[in-house]
């Protein structure tokens, strides 16, 4: 089995200024930005500078305004695959499943999706196709 590609890894804060600060801090530039309605989350991708791009979710509204009882950090790691629909169909072959009924068009060029974290020890994982 190959192993899967990590795409980036997400991290929600609480508003851009504390992305601004991170990103200053871990010498990072951004790529590109967009919003996904559905997570109410403006998402800010930086460039990989060598390694895996970290992507910055500031959430306006939903869950995620309570990530880490607000004060946000690690939210997940996203790893790419060929197929959502194969992905899905193998989670629940291991007794898994998405936490979405439906793809979500993410913040850039791919549809996403992620494993709920009570089949991850607590960690959640995205899945990426993209498009």
């Amino acid at each position: 089995m190959t192993p899967p590609v990590l795409h980036h890894v997400g991290i929600v804060v609480p508003d851009a200024d504390e992305m601004a600060a991170m990103m200053a801090t871990l010498g990072l530039t951004e790529d590109y930005r967009g919003y996904v309605p559905e997570f109410h989350a403006l998402c800010v991708f930086t460039h990989g500078n060598g390694a895996s791009p970290v992507e910055f979710v500031i959430p306006d509204g939903g869950p995620l305004l309570k990530f880490n009882k607000g004060m946000g950090g690690l939210h997940h790691l996203a790893y790419l695959t060929d197929s959502l629909d194969l992905k899905a169909a193998e989670l629940e072959a291991q007794g898994a499943k998405f936490l979405e009924a439906e793809h979500v068009k993410g913040a850039g060029p791919f549809r996403c999706n992620f494993v709920s974290p009570i089949y991850t020890r607590g960690l959640t994982i995205e899945y990426i196709e993209l498009l």
